[in-house]
């Protein structure tokens, strides 16, 4: 995945609301900055712990379109530590699909015809990825994003997310019915080198993550080479 344009270089002065975040350059003009900022979209609506901290280096991407309120929306972050981070999470779906079509992800080397966000279930509910493997069963693959670090030990989800967990609930029904599901956590961090189920934010997701993966749902994890050129998917990374 590419950056349409070339992103622009910022410092962050503080995430808030969820949605929003203020960011200052020392180049840009003296009507911007730290004291009176640029506010820009902030595409996540997790904790973002370790990856808002006020100071880090910041990239935005650039909609061009004067009339939109927020014009600029943060992509990336470097920790002090020199790790790269994207924070907006709606790439994520974006780069799974990119590594499924590359078969970077060997689970699923007899999957093809992948389609995105289809309907599926009873509830009518949107599975990121969908596939048809070569017997004729229907693959599902639910995508979830991973910035919480912590040496070197990536963690999902950051906070508490009752929404994670029925995610997991739709997949084991969908097994139950002879179909294929997966979780695949896109990692969008380069220092985490495994993944596993946060059961010290979310512990009731832990638990919902060895009850489907007993009854058969599959867990993978993509790392992936991030820098403001663009977010590249690497191949797999071990799940715990």
């Amino acid at each position: 995945m590419q950056f349409d344009n070339p992103l622009t270089q910022a410092f962050l002065v503080q995430r808030y609301k969820r949605f929003l975040a203020d960011v200052y350059h020392p180049s840009w003009s003296q009507h911007c900055t730290k004291d009176h900022p640029l506010t820009v979209h902030c595409p996540n609506t997790g904790a973002m712990t370790g990856c808002a901290e006020p100071g880090m280096r910041v990239w935005l991407s650039d909609s061009q379109n004067r009339k939109r309120k927020y014009r600029y929306t943060w992509e990336l972050a470097e920790t002090a530590a020199g790790a790269m981070l994207c924070v907006n999470t709606h790439r994520a779906n974006q780069i799974v699909g990119e590594a499924l079509q590359q078969q970077l992800l060997p689970a699923f080397a007899d999957v093809g015809n992948w389609l995105a966000e289809q309907r599926y279930g009873d509830d009518n509910r949107r599975i990121d990825w969908q596939g048809t493997t070569r017997d004729g069963r229907t693959c599902y693959v639910e995508v979830k994003s991973v910035t919480l670090a912590e040496h070197q030990q990536g963690f999902f989800p950051d906070t508490v997310s009752q929404r994670a967990s029925a995610h997991l609930q739709s997949l084991q029904a969908r097994v139950a019915q002879g179909e294929r599901a997966a979780v695949v956590y896109c990692v969008l961090h380069s220092d985490v080198r495994v993944v596993s189920a946060a059961a010290h934010c979310d512990p009731k997701y832990a638990e919902a993550a060895i009850l489907a993966k007993q009854q058969g749902v599959e867990f993978y994890a993509l790392g992936c080479d991030i820098s403001p050129r663009g977010i590249r998917p690497i191949g797999e990374l071990p799940v715990k």
